[in-house]
């Protein structure tokens, strides 16, 4: 349910919207326009005097609900199709999710217009170069809001989340956030997900999206490959005339997404290949990296504190886009090399322990996988994993989760993320059935204590890896949602045990 909260005009009182303006190919049933001053997708929570938009869902069709919509008082509906018992005005559109999510933007006066957007398509390489650029742009004194799909920032306040991407009302919101605190622009993390289920893509205009990586390791599904070059492609057609379009030469997914809006300026990334803004990778490290940027007039070095080549895909991104608006080439290398790791992914937990422990947000088995690799590399010792699986999940991928699990480490110990109404046996049964049946393999539904016991069974050069939340500090059950931080409760259990060990050695 939309409330303004931008006057869109000098006068005083609750700004209205214009359907005939608004939706000029529309097609209007009792009367020629509308003033709208509020709308809602739910019948049960319209109030009187707003307009009722009909969007259908893969659960709900909104056009069921026009009735109740109108006995609510409902000043008249969007649909898709007339609706011969509305009884009231109603503007007939080709989309009415599309029609909802312009709606929301004009009723918080359009605050996408008034902003720099930046869209960044992908999921763990989003966050990264959405915190590169934050980094970049704080140093030239430019405020930047963010939205991902964990958390959202005005520019000065970072606030949760809470579950999937927001739907056109929350973002125009968030939008409007940015706006009271005077930044130049937001930064927005978009997955393919959020963009086939969301009207993210309608009602705004970006000044410049970034395509990192199409194609995922090992990709082997075709149908799903195809859905994320729609869903991304999509993006790409809402950057405006003269924005910018950042694509990866070393994925060719990637690259040839540029050519999908003729209307923008395309530049290109790599690593492996010849490209507008290049690496020459000096050495990577699991924390660390250093290259030599290669871009039109600059041949840098920059030493990351973030490792892995998908870091140095991040950066040359965040380089394209601050070059595009015109930020010195010293401030962009001062940016980059500010960010020292990701919070919540592969985060290092050190309380003088004499093995590794990181915290790693990897809920998918394509990120798990990358974060047991890390953990791996160079180790002569023992990789432990505690992970879980988020209730209501699809089973298959929680199968799929349990294999990567049981293959990259050597030790697996299943137990619960955010459960919610599922019963956690069978979470925990879905997991297992995906594993072969050993002593390697343990399962503990309580989370605090199959973390205690991973860290109770590492030894010297062994490595714990906990996945699935990252920097969440909470944990989603059937009736509450629990405060529970996966590095404070290893920090908590590290610090107790090196005291314990130095009272033993006193007492010696």
């Amino acid at each position: 349910m939309v409330r303004w909260f931008i006057d869109r005009s000098p006068q005083r009182g609750v700004p209205t919207v214009s359907l005939r303006r608004l939706f000029p190919q529309a097609t209007f049933v009792g009367g020629r326009d509308l003033e709208v001053s509020g709308c809602s997708t739910d019948a049960h929570r319209l109030q009187p005097g707003q307009v009722f938009v009909a969007v259908r869902g893969d659960r709900h069709d909104g056009h069921a609900f026009v009735n109740s919509a109108i006995d609510r008082g409902a000043a008249g509906v969007v649909v898709e199709r007339p609706c011969a018992d509305a009884g009231r005005l109603q503007a007939v559109v080709p989309d009415a999710r599309a029609a909802y999510a312009r709606l929301c933007h004009a009723l918080a006066g359009d605050p996408a217009d008034r902003l720099e957007l930046v869209a960044i398509a992908g999921g763990r390489d989003a966050r990264l170069v959405s915190l590169l650029l934050h980094s970049i742009f704080e140093l030239a004194g430019q405020r930047f809001g963010q939205v991902g799909p964990q958390d959202w920032s005005d520019g000065l306040t970072t606030l949760p989340m809470g579950t999937g991407f927001p739907e056109a009302e929350g973002l125009a919101t968030m939008l409007g956030g940015m706006i009271r605190r005077q930044c130049v622009g937001g930064l927005i993390e978009v997955s393919h997900a959020a963009l086939e289920g969301t009207s993210l893509a309608e009602g705004m205009a970006f000044a410049a999206a970034v395509i990192p990586c199409v194609r995922e390791a090992s990709e082997d599904d075709l149908d799903a490959l195809n859905a994320r070059r729609r869903a991304y492609a999509k993006l790409v057609r809402r950057v405006r005339a003269g924005g910018l379009v950042v694509v990866n030469e070393d994925d060719p997914d990637s690259e040839i997404l540029g050519a999908t809006n003729l209307e923008a300026k395309r530049v290109s990334i790599g690593v492996d290949r010849p490209a507008d803004v290049r690496a020459e990778v000096e050495w990577i490290e699991v924390d660390r990296a250093r290259f030599r940027l290669i871009a039109e007039g600059v041949a840098e070095t920059v030493t990351l504190g973030l490792g892995g080549v998908e870091s140095i895909h991040a950066a040359l991104a965040a380089v394209a886009v601050a070059r595009s608006c015109g930020i010195a080439t010293d401030r962009i290398i001062a940016g980059l090399e500010a960010v020292k790791g990701v919070p919540g992914r592969f985060e290092r937990v050190e309380e003088g322990q004499e093995f590794e422990v990181r915290v790693d947000a990897a809920r998918w088995p394509e990120e798990l996988a990358v974060a047991l690799s890390q953990a791996r590399e160079g180790r002569s010792g023992k990789v432990i994993c505690v992970v879980g699986a988020e209730g209501h999940g699809d089973r298959d991928e929680r199968r799929r989760i349990a294999e990567v699990a049981d293959a990259g480490a050597d030790v697996v110990i299943f137990t619960m993320d955010n459960p919610r109404d599922e019963d956690p046996g069978q979470i925990l049964d879905d997991l297992h059935a995906g594993t072969t049946w050993s002593d390697r393999v343990r399962v503990d539904p309580d989370r605090r204590r199959a973390i205690e016991t991973a860290l109770t069974m590492a030894q010297p050069g062994d490595a714990v890896v906990i996945a699935g939340k990252g920097r969440n500090a909470f944990q989603i059950l059937a009736d509450r949602v629990i405060p529970f931080d996966d590095r404070a409760v290893a920090a908590r259990w590290l610090r107790a045990d090196r005291l314990m060990a130095v009272s033993r050695r006193n007492s010696a």
